[in-house]
């Protein structure tokens, strides 16, 4: 307060005092700055999230078509029995039996599906490719492709070689 002293009469004047704060406009300008802030990095990571799974199902799909190739590799290259008719995924017993499998969800060496995998699509093609100098009559190329909906296909491809 201020005080003014005039011939004798004391006069009391309120003092003008600026308060600090915000005035309403900029409250609003300001909940609006960070809502739009927020929903930028909302949607960031919403769509990190979403794809934080591809790479597993990825890492799945690479393993999924390593064990099938690690089986038909581990077969014999020609046919022991001389048998092809017939014959189921249990009892393949060379490479080429393996030639136009497909198999809708992951199963193991048995054709018992792999609970979880049910979504993993496998088809294999063998084929006869010269590889180094080794003639296609004694090489076979084995490629193993492994499909999902949310990623797409993975091949993975290894040779055979009759020795």
């Amino acid at each position: 307060m201020l005080t003014e002293v005039t011939g004798s009469l004391l006069k009391l004047r309120p003092k003008t005092v600026w308060s600090p704060g915000f005035t309403l406009i900029e409250v609003l300008i300001t909940i609006v700055v960070i809502g739009i802030a927020a929903t930028a990095i909302m949607s960031v990571f919403i769509s990190t999230v979403k794809t934080s799974v591809d790479p597993i199902i990825q890492q799945q799909a690479i393993s999924i078509a390593e064990a099938y190739l690690e089986e038909i590799q581990g077969k014999s290259f020609t046919d022991p029995t001389g048998v092809e008719t017939g014959e189921s995924r249990a009892t393949f017993d060379d490479i080429v039996d393996y030639h136009n499998l497909i198999d809708t969800g992951a199963k193991d060496q048995n054709a018992s599906p792999i609970v979880g995998l049910e979504n993993y699509t496998i088809s294999v093609t063998v084929t006869s490719q010269a590889l180094n100098g080794i003639a296609s009559a004694d090489a076979k190329r084995i490629d193993v492709t492994v499909t999902h909906p949310a990623t797409g296909s993975i091949l993975l491809s290894g040779f055979r070689v009759n020795h």
